[in-house]
């Protein structure tokens, strides 16, 4: 019988152990709104969006001590649309052929932001699987509304040769990263490989091989980072070769906080080269009453294409240009709940019909406009 209750207590205290150098947080965001959009030429749409503020999401994440400064990490992070209660589809192959023929949502909840493995040290850390592309991490640190929302500055930057997005401007499946250890004075960077997985004996066995890189440097206050990110793929009227570069920077004052940001898009099609150059300059700015803070950004893209590339009224491409401007407020009614306004407009040019986050697309050279309310909560 002692030596029964000597094993069970050494069972015990086995198991103490290994559970405090392990670690498991399962965590949440719900955010939904209500959205008035109105597209020139093309009406008006009343909606109940989501993930405005903050994606909207579900997420698991883990480490383990290994001992000798090596851990173990996992992460597993979904996207919801709690508006409707479905799920939000993936890429498989970082190619269009990847995006799942069933409606978005309606093949399950999926793990579309992020799911990858990896081992990290003072040496950095390794990740495989789903992730982030660095391009997309400066979309989110440099824009005043974090990529969310009808005044993103993603309404320019995610799209590729027309207004839709190309499968490797947020995410990457299939990919291999590492990031720098965190102990370099403030100098941070990453760099990812991600495989289309397509067999050598296809016409195009490249398509959706991605090469990408993030460098930065931060001290708290001011924090700067360049980025920049190449797939590939087989020339068609729509799609090609893509190449996203950007560098944002942002510094906080106090009274309020800075955000400065470019981004150049090129896409190789057939009939030439679409070069797409945007800036955008925004803040945050602490306004009471109590803890609220407004958020205001302006944009321009500037297209510069090629002489070749025509819309279909025969003009020039190179003359689709855009500029946008948006005015949010958020209140803070706690750590985790915030109610949240904005407005957006985006004045289009030449036959370009760039519309805000969620809009319909106006009519060449109209204008698309947004206004959303809601409130998010997270645990």
């Amino acid at each position: 019988m002692k030596r029964n209750l000597c094993l069970s207590a050494v069972a015990l205290a086995c198991a103490a152990s290994v559970h405090a150098q392990s670690s498991v947080t399962m965590w949440g965001i719900v955010d939904v709104n209500v959205q008035h959009f109105k597209a020139e030429g093309n009406g008006s749409v009343n909606a109940i969006g989501n993930g405005s503020l903050s994606t909207s999401q579900l997420g698991f994440r883990g480490s383990e001590d290994l001992g000798g400064g090596l851990r173990a990490n996992f992460w597993l992070e979904g996207s919801i649309n709690p508006d409707n209660g479905t799920g939000r589809t993936t890429n498989l192959n970082n190619q269009p052929s990847g995006t799942g023929t069933a409606p978005a949502g309606t093949q399950g909840f999926l793990f579309d932001r992020r799911a990858y493995v990896g081992l990290s040290s003072n040496y950095g850390e390794l990740r495989l699987g789903h992730d982030f592309v660095p391009t997309h991490y400066n979309s989110i640190s440099f824009d005043p509304f974090n990529a969310n929302g009808v005044a993103r500055a993603g309404n320019f930057t995610f799209s590729g040769s027309s207004n839709g997005s190309l499968s490797t401007t947020i995410t990457a499946s299939n990919s291999v990263g590492y990031l720098l250890p965190t102990n370099l004075g403030g100098v941070y960077g990453q760099v990812m490989y991600a495989a289309g997985e397509n067999q050598s004996s296809v016409a195009n066995p490249d398509d959706g091989t991605l090469f990408s890189g993030r460098l930065g440097w931060t001290n708290g206050k001011f924090d700067v980072a360049a980025a920049a990110s190449h797939t590939l793929f087989a020339k068609t009227a729509t799609i090609g070769s893509f190449t996203h570069q950007n560098v944002g920077a942002s510094y906080n004052f106090g009274f309020a906080k800075l955000f400065a940001l470019y981004n150049r898009v090129n896409v190789d099609v057939l009939a030439g080269s679409v070069r797409k150059q945007s800036w955008e300059l925004g803040a945050t700015i602490p306004a009471g009453p109590g803890p609220g803070r407004v958020r205001v950004t302006y944009a321009n893209l500037n297209d510069v294409s090629g002489s070749k590339l025509l819309n279909a009224n025969g003009s020039a491409r190179s003359g689709n240009d855009a500029n946008m401007w948006g005015l949010g407020y958020v209140y803070d009614l706690s750590k985790r709940t915030a109610l949240y306004a904005t407005y957006a407009s985006i004045s289009n040019k030449g036959g370009a019909t760039y519309a805000v986050s969620g809009g319909p697309a106006p009519i060449a050279a109209g204008t698309s406009t947004g206004i959303e309310a809601g409130v998010r909560t997270s645990f």
